[in-house]
């Protein structure tokens, strides 16, 4: 026996397979080899004959077979072992180089079968390849016919010459749902020849299913039916920028040492981030380094076929990551979803390593009964700086030549986006782009307005839009006012260059987002001032009225609160927070539940405004009555006041348009220093004024005006100017 050993392994091999051809003919050899031991003991020993499990007897054999009689075990299991043993490390060494397609090889080192289970698998393999072998085991279990297929019992015949005796135990055979029937062996329940009906266990075949025998083949497959649920990702070459690089490095890392970190197959490598962060690209550059295919599987397309073509692409899914190597990444998940469920109970259960992306973590209750082990990753939001390099990667790609006025810093200062979203609002400007010499031409104008495109969000009744009319110059408050909001909106256009381009993010102990409070009497500007800032930098504005939203149901207003964080997230609007005085409060020391609750919605209120990466606007009416604590945690505090003399001098000329038929009696002078009132109550009172002149088609007087401005008066509890105003132009 020995000497049969030598001959067909004379030394070992310390090598990869070279080839697939390779890697199948030396596993084959094994199974010569195996073959022609069992028939020389069939032959030459009786009684070791007599000890296997698959052979027919005669009616002598089988009376000697249930006497008392002494059972020799097989002397060279050692060193049929060993050669076994070299073929694996063979295998190993293959599998460290994914270049080489060795589906054998990648079955064996991927932990889904047991030895016993991996001679199964030879046998059938065997069985497949040449019809030498169905002719062997014919001659071996004493069966009349040329071909016999292999069975259990022939499984463990063989299993005896190499295998201890736990390993080499019926009933790890006889688990349905292993690997190795549930997915690569066709299932003997569902055949309909008459020679698998009626036979018991140890009679049950071991036949490869056609998918897999092809894959052994080499042959290649028409796999249009997995292009109904996904694709293979295309490695992205050396070369392009990566965002995250060095969640790429963790990815590779943990994709290429697994096996070092948990000995469970089926574990799972969940990727968080929002959608457009790049999870798929970076999937594709670690493709790319690794040389490993990657698979993403859109749970919902795979939700849309019907359970039995489903099941079918699962199982193929699986194959494929067992012979060929393949990485499966599934998206579009939904804990929620039962039947996902057991679709992805397969994946798991059946295949080395699972990817899941997804927006939000996963419950550990998802996972239970699928997977024990979990590592998470999650992708965070591209800082300025990546962005910039993003904006200029996609101009690369795009052929986009942008016009001067466009400033990338600000671009990335002013709107947080996704690597998907940056590309597509470039990729959506240069459909409607001028085509020049030196590229598309993509102008600021239509840039910014592609990018609110694709960050439009729903606030439902919680938030409405505010479109201004008004520009820079239509703002007319006192100039200190004014150069404070210039230099909040010179915050907002130059973070980026400031926080990632001079270092100071570093520095940042919170959020990177402004937030502004303007605070003074009704009618002074301040949502005229949230407008035009938004405007000039051109960005949406959403008024979200505090008062409306607050609840005296504990919890209720927090609920309404985050909703709006939660879908301005990713919208890049200006949050403008009116009537801020019915949540921002000055807080109090707690005497009731009322004052902790109170307490409780003006913590959740500024907690949610410090993570908000963007812009909040507050204004209240009535300052003292926020603390320090408050004022110290906010960005810039505007005074937006009762305009003073010049001020309303000015408002008073700008509110009355060139073509108005005003008397020259007219003087403003003498209205800005008798009326001292608020901007928006000059404004009503123009149009007032002029009401009351075009009901008798005349000029517009300073009569007209005055008694405008007594209505206005009115309206907040004042006496009436009128007077006031007519004795000053008496005087003058």
């Amino acid at each position: 026996m020995k000497s049969i050993i030598e001959s067909y392994f004379p030394k070992p091999v310390n090598a990869p397979f070279a080839s697939a051809k390779e890697e199948r003919g030396e596993f084959l050899l094994f199974m010569d080899m195996l073959c022609l031991i069992s028939v020389q003991l069939a032959e030459n020993e009786k009684e070791e004959s007599i000890s296997r499990i698959g052979a027919i007897f005669s009616n002598e054999d089988l009376v000697h077979a249930i006497e008392p009689h002494e059972v020799h075990i097989f002397p060279y299991v050692k060193e049929v072992r060993k050669v076994y043993e070299g073929l694996l490390h063979r295998a190993n060494l293959t599998v460290e180089n994914p270049t080489v397609f060795a589906p054998v090889s990648r079955l064996f080192c991927s932990g889904l079968l047991t030895p016993v289970e991996q001679l199964a698998f030879l046998l059938s393999m065997a069985f497949h390849s040449s019809e030498k072998y169905g002719q062997m085991f014919s001659k071996l279990t004493g069966k009349a016919s040329d071909k016999t297929y292999p069975t259990l019992g022939l499984c463990l015949d063989f299993g005896r010459l190499f295998l201890s005796e736990e390993e080499n135990d019926l009933a790890i055979l006889l688990k349905d749902t292993s690997f190795l029937f549930s997915v690569l062996l066709e299932n003997p329940n569902e055949k309909k020849e008459s020679i698998i009906k009626n036979q018991n266990s140890l009679s049950q075949p071991l036949l490869l299913k056609e998918t897999v025998c092809k894959w052994l083949s080499e042959v290649s497959l028409d796999d249009n039916d997995l292009n109904l649920v996904g694709e293979f990702l295309t490695p992205v070459e050396d070369g392009i920028y990566v965002c995250h690089e060095d969640l790429l490095q963790e990815i590779f890392h943990v994709v290429s040492y697994k096996d070092q970190m948990t000995d469970d197959a089926g574990s799972v490598i969940e990727i968080c981030g929002k959608q457009g962060s790049g999870k798929r690209f970076l999937l594709s550059r670690m493709s790319e380094v690794s040389s490993i295919p990657v698979f993403a599987l859109d749970g919902v397309r795979l939700l849309a076929l019907s359970e039995k073509d489903a099941m079918r692409i699962v199982d193929k899914l699986c194959v494929r990551s067992a012979l060929i190597g393949n990485l499966i990444y599934i998206y579009n998940v939904s804990e929620k979803d039962r039947q996902l469920y057991l679709y992805l109970s397969k994946l798991f259960s059946q295949s080395d390593t699972i990817l899941i992306g997804c927006e939000k973590r996963l419950s550990e209750e998802f996972y239970y009964g699928i997977s024990d082990s979990i590592y998470r990753i999650s992708v965070p939001d591209a800082n300025t700086k990546a962005q910039y390099l993003l904006w200029e990667e996609a101009a690369g790609e795009y052929a986009v030549s942008f016009e001067k006025e466009v400033d990338l810093w600000e671009i990335v200062s002013k709107f947080t986006l996704t690597p998907g979203r940056i590309f597509t609002a470039l990729k959506n400007a240069v459909e409607v782009s001028e085509v020049t010499e030196e590229g598309f031409r993509v102008t600021k104008e239509e840039l910014e307005r592609q990018i609110r495109s694709i960050c439009s969000v729903g606030f439902g009744e919680n938030a409405k839009r505010i479109s201004s009319p008004f520009n820079w110059e239509d703002l007319i408050i006192e100039d200190e006012s004014k150069k404070m909001l210039q230099m909040a909106m010179d915050r907002i256009r130059f973070k980026g260059r400031v926080n990632d381009g001079f270092g100071f993010g570093e520095k940042l102990p919170y959020g990177r987002g402004v937030s502004i409070v303007l605070y003074g009497p009704p009618g002074t500007g301040k949502t005229m001032a949230a407008g035009v800032l938004a405007k000039e930098l051109g960005l949406d504005l959403y008024r979200i009225d505090l008062s409306q939203i607050s609840s005296k149901y504990i919890g209720e207003t927090e609920k309404n609160l985050g909703a709006i964080f939660d879908a301005a997230e990713n919208s890049n609007v200006i949050l403008f927070f009116d009537e801020a005085d019915s949540v921002f409060a000055r807080r109090t020391n707690v005497t009731s539940s009322n004052d902790r609750h109170a307490n409780e919605q003006t913590g959740y209120l500024l907690q949610k405004i410090e993570e908000y990466p963007g812009i909040s606007i507050l204004a209240t009416n009535n300052m003292q009555n926020f603390d320090a604590a408050f004022k110290r945690r906010m960005t810039y505090l505007i005074p937006i006041g009762i305009p003073d003399e010049a001020t309303r001098a000015k408002i008073w000329r700008e509110s009355f348009p060139k073509q108005a038929p005003l008397s020259k009696q007219v003087d403003f002078e003498v209205l800005s220093k008798a009326c001292e009132i608020s901007g928006s109550s000059i404004k009503s009172a123009a149009i007032q004024a002029a009401y009351f002149a075009a009901s008798q088609n005349r000029e517009i007087t300073m009569d007209d005006i005055a008694c405008a401005v007594d209505l206005e008066c009115t309206k907040v509890g004042k006496l009436g100017m009128k007077n006031e105003i007519l004795s000053a132009m008496l005087k003058k």
